[in-house]
Order: structure tokens, then C-alpha cells, then sequence
């Protein structure tokens, strides 16, 4: 993980480069793009390919985190040295992978966009961003970058198969699995701003060698996953939650008139504004 550390100061035009790529194909090709490509199949196994990748890092650092945290305590998870505990041998080679894994992940819009799907803010926002602080968290060697891993991999593993089974034809049937995935990435956002204020209290109530986390990057990440947060949460709200009808406002008995019933030719009922959105928000994420 050394070696790879020093490549990425040395190269710390790479995230910039390919968010700036990403940018410009997002907001150039759909324009361009006459009709959708047939990529179903595709997408499908792409999603299953990451979600058996992001299964295999569960399965090298989760442990390892918790076998740490239950013999040294949450503090110093979030506070040691990375190169003092899992900088080296299956976990560093997995948190190493783990940073550059968001740069093939850039893939799931490219998709979307083939594909002619809609891509919302929180997609693009979530993946440019993610990929920035990775790199950026990398080059200080923040002591909380494990836990990032670690809940993004485990959401990841159940995220990427949802959408590979749903795209294969049994979206139905995964259907109310959509709820649990989005609260899941909320309590992600939760745990991250956990570890980073806990980080930002022993620094601010104690001392930097008390807590040796570059403040620039848990100041960054705290913003990061608070806006992650507030996105997500909306987003729940939005899909999830009862919307409420107002109440019909009552009138007097000599204030209603009756009207003649208007015969109509329309005979196909039409789906809404509200519904039509819902459906294309439902299969844009794909983050």
C-alpha cells in the first residue's frame, strides 16, 4: 500500500482528471445519443461482478475492523496510525482496491446513460465526490478510511445485487428490498459522521496526538456525509413515505351547484406527473 500511496501524490491529477471526463460525458452524450442502446444484460452482470467484489472485501475487512475495535477500542479505529494496523497484507491490499474501485464505478452511469436513463444530482454528486475524498484520504492516511470501507462495501454487496437481480427480471420480486437499501446507505452516512466527529472532538477537546486525522480531510468527509445524509434522507421521503392530501375545504349546502356531467372520450387512464417521476427516479440510482 506504500508504493501505491506514493504513485497517488505523485499523480493527484488523476481523480481531477476523470471527474472532469465524467462530467463532460454526462452532460454531452445524452444530447448526442440518438436512440437507447440494448445494455440490459450487460448492466446485470456488471452489477453482479461489483457486488461479488464488494462481497470479497466485506469478507477481508470487516473482520479484521472488528477483531481490532473489540481489542483496542473504537478510539483507536478511528485515530491510529493506518500504517500500525491495516496498511499491510489482505486488508491493505483490499482498502487499496477499495480507493481505486471508484474509478471503474463511474461505469454505472455510463449505462444509465447509454441507455438513455435519467441521471439525478445525488448520482453524479455522490460518485465525484466519493472518488475525490478516497484519493484525498489515501494521501494523509486518515485512520477512519477503514470504516468507510467497511460500510461501503457491505451496502455495496446488497446495493449492486438488487440491481443485478432486478435487471435480469425479477424487479418485483426485489421491489421491497428498495426501502431497506436506501435506509441502509442513510445509517452508512450515520456511522461516517460518527467517526468523524469523533475524530473532530478528541482533537478539538484534546490534542492532535491525541487523534493524528489530517483536519482538512475529516472536515471534508464530515461535510461530505452530511450532505450524503440530508440527499438521501430526501430521497426517502420522496419514494417511501405516505404523501399526505389535503383536506377538502367544506362548503355550505347554498354555495354548491351541480353541474352537468361532461362526457369524455379518453378511455385509457393516464399515469400521473408524480407517478412517472417516481418510476424514473426508482431506476436511476445506480450508485
Amino acid at each position: 500500500m506504500s508504493q501505491t500511496i506514493s504513485w497517488m501524490q505523485q499523480h493527484a491529477e488523476v481523480p481531477v482528471a476523470a471527474v472532469g471526463l465524467y462530467l463532460g460525458f454526462i452532460f454531452t452524450v445524452p444530447q448526442m445519443l440518438p436512440k437507447p442502446l440494448n445494455l440490459k444484460l450487460s448492466f446485470a452482470m456488471w452489477n453482479l461482478l461489483l457486488s461479488v467484489f464488494s462481497f470479497m472485501g466485506v469478507t477481508r475487512i470487516v473482520p479484521h475492523l472488528l477483531r481490532t475495535v473489540s481489542q483496542e477500542g473504537f478510539i483507536y479505529s478511528v485515530c491510529e496510525e493506518p500504517t500500525n494496523w491495516y496498511s499491510k497484507g489482505p486488508a491493505g491490499l483490499w482498502m487499496t482496491l477499495f480507493v481505486l474501485s471508484k474509478f471503474p464505478e463511474l461505469g454505472d452511469t455510463a449505462f444509465l446513460i447509454l441507455r438513455k436513463k435519467p441521471v439525478i444530482f445525488l448520482h453524479w454528486f455522490h460518485h465525484t465526490t466519493v472518488l475525490l475524498y478516497c484519493w484525498h484520504a489515501t494521501l494523509v492516511t486518515a485512520a477512519p478510511g477503514i470504516w468507510f470501507a467497511a460500510m461501503n462495501y457491505s451496502v455495496h454487496s446488497v446495493m449492486y445485487f438488487y440491481f443485478f437481480m432486478a435487471n435480469i427480471g425479477y424487479s418485483k420480486m426485489m421491489q421491497p428490498l428498495a426501502p431497506f437499501i436506501t435506509s441502509i446507505q442513510i445509517l452508512q452516512m450515520v456511522g461516517g459522521m460518527t467517526c468523524l466527529i469523533t475524530v473532530a472532538c478528541m482533537q478539538i477537546f484534546g490534542s492532535m496526538r491525541d487523534c493524528n486525522v489530517d483536519p482538512a480531510n475529516w472536515k471534508l468527509g464530515l461535510m461530505m456525509y452530511a450532505s450524503y445524509f440530508l440527499l438521501f434522507g430526501w430521497l426517502f421521503i420522496q419514494k417511501y413515505m405516505p404523501k399526505l392530501e389535503p383536506s377538502p375545504v367544506p362548503t355550505k349546502a347554498h354555495e354548491i351547484s351541480v353541474l352537468p356531467k361532461v362526457p369524455t372520450f379518453d378511455s385509457q387512464p393516464k399515469l400521473g406527473l408524480a407517478p412517472r417521476m417516481r418510476l424514473l427516479r426508482s431506476v436511476s440510482l445506480g450508485f
